[in-house]
C-alpha cells in the first residue's frame, strides 16, 4: 500500500507543468518607455523599440496592439532564437492627436515554446509619452464617408508659423478617393496662412467599409507630408437612411462627453423599427427607440471615459423592419487637456 501511494505521487509530480516563475527570463523590451517631451505637432513621431530575445527556446510574436488608431506599426521578424533581436517602430500621426500630456501604448504578445516544457505566453507593455503642441493643422483631422452615391469633403490646412508651409499636391490610397489642392489662400494680416483640399468618393466606388489615407505632400523640408485617415463606408441602396449618416464630435473647451440623436427613415415612408445597434468601439453607448413607426432613433455617446484621446468607430443598426441594416461612422477629436 505505502509502495502504491509513492508510485502513484511521484507520477503525479513528473506529470505537473513547470510553474512559469521557475522558467528563465526570455522576451523582452531593454527600453520599454519612451519620453520624448516637448514635441511640435504636425510631422510624425517616430520611435523605434528593440526587442531581445534572452532566453532559451523559440519566439514567437503573436500580436502587436496599439490603444490609438493613430499607430502605425512595423515589425521586424516575428520569430526568434535565443540571442536574436528584432524591433517595433511605431510612427504615431500627431495630426489627429490633442494639444498637451500624450500617452500611446503598444502591447506585444509572444510565447515560448522549448523541448519538454509547456508553451508559455507573455506580454510586453510598450509606451511612448509627449507634450504636443501644434503650429500646424489640419481641420478635421480624420474624414468618414457614409454614402450611397458620390460624396466630397473638405480640408484646411493652417500653418501658424512665420514661415509656413504649402500643399504642393496630394494622393491616396485609393483610386475612388481624389484630392483637389487648392491655390494657398491670400494671407488675411495678423492671422495664420490656410490652405484648403477636397477630396471625393467616386460614385462608382464599390459598396464596402475600408479604411484609406489621404497624403498631402508639402515643401517643407521639417513637415515634408501630412496624413489624413479616411474612414469610407460606401453603402449600397439601403432600405432605411440614417440622418446625419456620419457622427462627428468636436469637443470644445471644458467638454468631457459627447451625444447626438440620429434618426432612421424609409424613403418609401414604410414603418421602421430597430432590432439592435451596438459600437465596434468598447465603452461608445448606443440607446435606441422601441417600436415601429415611419421614423426610428439611435442615440450615440462618447463618454468621459473615451474621449481623453481622438477615435473613431463604426456603429451598426440591424432592422427587424424592414429588415437589413445601416452603419454609422463616428468620430471624436478628443477633449482639451
Amino acid at each position: 500500500m505505502v509502495m502504491n501511494t509513492l508510485i502513484l505521487l511521484s507520477g503525479m509530480l513528473v506529470g505537473q507543468p513547470t510553474p512559469a516563475a521557475t522558467l528563465p527570463a526570455t522576451f523582452h523590451a531593454p527600453s520599454p518607455t519612451a519620453a520624448k517631451g516637448d514635441v511640435k505637432a504636425g510631422p510624425p513621431l517616430i520611435h523605434t523599440f528593440d526587442l531581445a530575445h534572452a532566453g532559451t527556446g523559440t519566439v514567437t510574436i503573436t500580436k502587436v496592439e496599439a490603444n490609438c488608431g493613430c499607430l502605425r506599426r512595423s515589425l521586424g521578424t516575428t520569430v526568434l532564437q535565443p540571442g536574436e533581436k528584432t524591433t517595433l517602430s511605431l510612427e504615431i500621426n500627431t495630426l489627429t492627436q490633442p494639444d498637451g500630456p500624450n500617452r500611446w501604448q503598444v502591447v506585444v504578445g509572444f510565447q515560448v515554446e522549448s523541448p519538454g516544457v509547456p508553451v508559455q505566453t507573455g506580454e510586453i507593455l510598450l509606451q511612448i509619452t509627449a507634450t504636443l503642441s501644434r503650429e500646424i493643422e489640419v481641420n478635421p483631422p480624420q474624414l468618414a464617408f457614409s454614402t450611397t452615391g458620390e460624396a466630397s469633403q473638405s480640408l484646411v490646412v493652417t500653418d501658424k508659423r512665420p514661415k509656413p508651409l504649402s500643399v504642393l499636391k496630394a494622393a491616396s490610397s485609393s483610386p475612388h478617393l481624389t484630392v483637389d489642392v487648392a491655390p494657398v489662400a491670400n494671407p488675411v494680416p495678423g492671422q495664420p496662412r490656410t490652405q484648403s483640399v477636397l477630396v471625393k468618393l467616386a460614385a462608382n466606388a464599390p459598396a464596402a467599409h475600408r479604411d484609406e489615407i489621404v497624403v498631402l505632400y508639402t515643401d517643407d523640408p521639417a513637415c515634408p507630408e501630412l496624413r489624413v485617415p479616411v474612414r469610407v463606408l460606401k453603402q449600397a441602396a439601403a432600405a432605411v437612411r440614417a440622418v446625419p449618416e456620419t457622427v462627428a464630435f468636436r469637443l470644445a473647451n471644458g467638454q468631457t462627453e459627447g451625444s447626438m440623436l440620429v434618426q432612421l427613415r424609409s424613403p418609401n415612408g414604410k414603418p421602421v423599427s430597430v432590432a439592435s445597434a451596438e459600437s465596434d468601439y468598447p465603452g461608445v453607448q448606443v440607446k435606441w427607440s422601441t417600436g415601429s413607426g415611419p421614423v426610428a432613433t439611435v442615440r450615440i455617446t462618447v463618454p468621459e471615459t473615451v474621449t481623453a484621446q481622438p477615435g473613431r468607430c463604426t456603429v451598426r443598426v440591424r432592422f427587424s423592419e424592414p429588415g437589413g441594416e445601416v452603419a454609422i461612422p463616428v468620430s471624436w477629436n478628443g477633449r482639451s487637456k
